[in-house]
This record gives C-alpha cells, structure tokens and sequence, in this order.
C-alpha cells in the first residue's frame, strides 16, 4: 500500500508554487490565466438540502446540487428514495430521458463532450440540481496529449488494483464552465491542476469526492468549525505535472479523487486557528484530521473511507487538510 509521499512536503509545495506562478506570468490568455487563479479561492453558494434523496451510478445525497459524470451516450439511473408521494419530475436540458417508474428515469448523456444541467422537481417546488458532465474518453489521447493539453501517461500500478487504472474520461474546464456548481459549496474549477496551458484544461474527477468535502463541511460545523467553503489547493493532477512536483508515483490527484483543503474565512490565503490558541499550525490540520478521522465509524461516512493527512505550514504555505476516496483506508 503507498499512503505516504515520497517527496517532503515542503519542498513538494515550494515546486508547486514556483510552477504555479510560472503558469500565472506566462503568455496565457486572459481567460486562462484566470482559470489557474480560480482553484485558489471558494465561492460559496448557500448550502443546502433539496428535501428528498437521490441515487445514481454509485452515489446517492440529499444536496442541493450534486455532480453527475458520465461518458457520451452513455446512460445513468436516477432513482427518488424514501416513499415517493406526489409528483416527480426530472427535466434535462440535453439527451434522452425515459420514465421507468414513479421517481425513476434513465437519462442518456448527450453524444458530445461537455457541461449541461439536470434537475428533479418535486410537486412542490423542492428540487435537486446536477451538473452534468459529459467526458471525453482516455481514448482520445495521443500522445499523452488531449487537444493539445499535457496529460501524461498514468503509470501502472505493480498490484493491478482496479483504483489504479486510468481514468475513464476527462472534463473540459474553460473559462464558462470554471464556475459550475459540483455541490453547494464547490465549484468545477476548484480541482484544475496548476500546470501551464493556452487553452482549455482537462481533469479526471471522480464524483465522490466534490460529495465527501461537503460532507466533511457538515462534519465540521457539527463540531463548531463553521466554514462558506472550503479552498482547494491542490486539486487533480496531471501525471505529467505530478511528476514535475516530485510527489509520489501513484499520488490519488492524478485519479482525481484527492484533494488538499484548508479553511480560510478571513482570505488571507492560510489556514485559520481553528483550534483558537493564537497560532496558525499544524494543530489546525490536525483538528480538522481528528473530525474526518472519527466519522470513519458513522455508515453514513464509509463510503468515504480513504487517504488522510494532515501538513504543517511552512514559508510558501498554511497547514493543509489531504483527504481522498480511494476505497481503502491510508494514513500518514
């Protein structure tokens, strides 16, 4: 099991910034310039409950807003539980949508790539949003490159676990499509890597995880840790990029279930003190650590089970929180 990187984290986070600003003071267009900077920082939307429970693909929440991922042509189930009274209706702006029982559809993505919105209505007004993203397929690399952006070639796991295996699909992130709503308190762009680029960027998400940082913003504020959101420092990685960095060979960004978060209510681009003892350390990480870490027996929580962590600051850096779904269990 790798649950442990291999590069010390200090440095790992200096390269990453150097590359960064490279990125940033390159002769990139305005929008893509932009796009980089937009991982940095949340902008919230009012988190919410939509009222009624929904489930699809491996995933089900109660959220406002919800991500739904999916492949060309390809069909996702979407299923209302709990007893389902009054009227249901899902309205889908693109594909096909076929009625296989009351508060049950089968929607058919749309056969081209790109970001298009779901949305189920209750009779009585109450409604649960998806952001629906149609990737491209892995097959659509050459080269390591995917229209022109550096993706890199993933590498092959010894034990042949199927965690490993190479992404699927990837979504676009453009400058229109950056500021999409993943979750009531996510959005799309958020989880951009940093690397360099003059057009459009692209990035394996895995739905799960938008769904366990809002999960885990719950958790915190069960425990009196109130947060607008959370910002995402290090989001997906391409391979080519996390081999820039140095960080481990099989590090969960490049899956696009990974992410290093921290709590910044007062914007100054570090982690709060959280803790309240008058300092900005790992202590605050580490609080947050022993949340994530103890809702590890609530069921409701399991199918979270993955990567945890907690990092100090350092010069370049507040404390940061990594959390990642990859099924099993690691920690460091």
């Amino acid at each position: 099991m790798i649950c442990a990187y291999s590069t010390p984290a200090p440095r790992r986070r200096l390269r990453e910034l150097v590359l960064g600003l490279v990125a940033v003071l390159s002769a990139l267009p305005a929008a893509a310039a932009s796009l980089t900077l937009a991982s940095l920082a949340p902008r919230p939307l009012p988190a919410a409950d939509a009222g009624f429970s929904v489930s699809w693909g491996g995933e089900h929440s109660k959220l406002s807003v919800n991500p739904l991922l999916a492949g060309a042509g390809q069909g996702v189930t979407l299923q209302v539980h709990g007893t389902v009274t009054g009227g249901f209706e899902l309205d889908a702006g693109a594909g096909t949508v076929q009625r296989l029982a009351p508060g049950r559809w089968r929607w058919v993505a749309p056969g081209k790539a790109g970001a298009y919105t779901l949305e189920i209505r209750r009779h009585d007004g109450a409604s649960m949003r998806f952001t629906a993203l149609v990737t491209l397929p892995r097959q659509a690399l050459r080269g390591g490159m995917l229209n022109g952006y550096l993706i890199g070639d993933y590498p092959s796991h010894p034990g042949g676990q199927k965690a490993y295996e190479p992404p699927a699909g990837f979504v676009e992130i453009n400058d229109r499509t950056a500021d999409l709503p993943l979750t009531p308190r996510l959005r799309l762009g958020q989880f951009v890597c940093k690397q360099e680029a003059t057009g459009p960027r692209y990035v394996a998400l895995r739905e799960r995880l938008p769904l366990a940082l809002e999960a885990a913003l719950d958790r915190f504020a069960r425990a009196g840790i109130a947060s607008s959101g959370l910002t995402v420092m290090s989001g997906y990685r391409t391979p080519h990029y996390n081999s820039q960095l140095g960080d481990t060979r099989f590090s969960r960004h490049q899956w696009g279930d990974a992410a290093d978060v921290f709590i910044d209510e007062d914007g100054d681009d570090r982690m709060d003190d959280l803790n309240g003892d008058g300092r900005l350390d790992q202590g605050d990480a580490q609080l947050l650590y022993r949340i994530v870490d103890a809702a590890q027996s609530d069921p409701d929580w399991q199918r979270f089970t993955g990567g945890l962590s907690a990092y100090p600051p350092n010069a370049y850096h507040g404390a940061f929180l990594h959390l990642d779904t990859r099924g099993f269990t690691a920690r460091w």
